[in-house]
C-alpha cells in the first residue's frame, strides 16, 4: 500500500495536460496513489481509461450537481457535461473496468441556485431526482458513493437516512467537507467518511465562532472515518494556496490533521490509507 492516497482530485482533466507526466512522477516520488473524480459521463469514461493505464490511479463515474441546475463552467473540466444522467447510464460505464471503485461525484450544490423562490424549488428537486439515481446505481453495482454536497448537508443526511428506510444502508465519502461539529455529526452516525482538502489549512474568517470552523471536525471526528483529498486543480493547500493544485499536494493536508490532532503524519497516512482501502476497495 501506498503512503497516502489521494481520494479525490481530477488529474485526467484538460489542466493538467501541459504537465501530467510531472504530477505523476511527483505522486510517485512521494508514494502517494490517487483518485480521479468524473463529473460527467464523458469526462468519467476519459478518467477511467486513464485510470486503466496507471496502476496507481482509479476512477468513478458520476455527474456533479452543479451541471444539473447551473449554466457556470470551468473550462479546466473540458467540455461542460450534460445536465441529466439515468442510473443505466452510471452502470454501463461502471461496469467497463474495474478501475471504477465509486459512483460520483454527485449529490447537492446549492450555492449557485435561483433566488426566485419557484425557480429554487424546482432546481432542488432536479438535483435530488438526478441524486437517486446515482444512489440506484450505486446501490446495483454495491459501489461506494463521492458525494459533493454544498450549503445542503442537513438534507443530505435526510436524503441518506431515507435510504436506510428503504432497507439499504449507502456508504460513501462527503468530499471537501467544510460543515460545522454539529453538520458533520449525522453524516458519521450515518457511517460516512468525510474528505479533507486544502480549505482546513486556509485561516478561519474573521469572527467566526470557534465553534463552527473546519478544525473543530477534524479535532473532534474518528480518525476512522476520515479521508485525504486535494481536489486538484483546485484549493491548493497552504503553502500552495493560489496554484494550481496537484495530487501530490495531499501531503499537506496530511500534515495540517497531525497537527490539529497532536499526532504524527505516519499515524495520520497509516489509518487515512486503510480508510480508503476500506472504502474503495483499493
Amino acid at each position: 500500500m501506498p503512503f497516502l492516497i489521494d481520494t479525490h482530485c481530477h488529474i485526467h482533466f484538460p489542466a493538467f495536460d501541459a504537465n501530467r507526466e510531472m504530477l505523476l512522477a511527483h505522486l510517485a516520488n512521494h508514494d502517494i496513489w490517487a483518485m480521479t473524480i468524473g463529473t460527467g459521463t464523458k469526462n468519467s469514461e476519459a478518467g477511467i481509461a486513464f485510470a486503466e493505464k496507471h496502476d496507481t490511479i482509479f476512477a468513478t463515474v458520476g455527474l456533479h450537481p452543479d451541471h444539473v441546475t447551473s449554466d457556470y463552467h470551468d473550462h479546466q473540466e473540458g467540455e461542460k457535461p450534460e445536465a441529466m444522467v439515468k442510473a443505466e447510464q452510471l452502470i454501463k460505464i461502471a461496469k467497463t473496468s474495474k478501475k471504477c471503485v465509486a459512483i460520483g461525484e454527485c449529490g447537492l450544490d446549492w450555492y449557485r441556485l435561483s433566488e426566485d423562490p419557484t425557480v429554487l424549488a424546482e432546481q432542488k428537486v432536479k438535483q435530488e431526482v438526478i441524486f437517486r439515481e446515482h444512489l440506484k446505481a450505486a446501490r446495483e453495482l454495491d459501489l461506494p458513493l463521492v458525494i459533493h454536497c454544498r450549503e445542503a448537508l442537513p438534507r443530505l443526511a435526510e436524503l441518506l437516512r431515507g435510504c436506510h428506510s428503504d432497507g439499504w444502508k449507502p456508504r460513501g465519502v462527503v468530499h471537501s467537507f467544510t460543515g460545522t461539529w454539529i453538520e458533520a455529526q449525522p453524516l458519521l452516525e450515518l457511517g460516512f467518511f468525510l474528505g479533507i482538502n486544502g480549505i482546513a489549512t486556509f485561516p478561519p474568517k474573521k469572527q467566526q465562532d470557534p465553534e463552527t470552523v473546519l478544525n473543530r471536525v477534524i479535532e473532534r471526528m474518528p480518525l476512522e472515518q476520515l479521508l485525504l483529498e486535494t481536489d486538484a486543480p483546485y484549493l491548493a493547500p497552504v503553502p500552495h494556496r493560489g496554484e494550481q493544485n496537484e495530487p501530490a499536494n495531499v501531503r499537506f493536508v496530511a500534515e495540517h490533521i497531525a497537527k490539529r490532532r497532536g499526532i504524527s503524519v505516519e499515524d495520520v497516512a497509516k489509518q487515512t490509507t486503510e480508510n480508503a482501502r476500506k472504502l474503495f476497495g483499493i
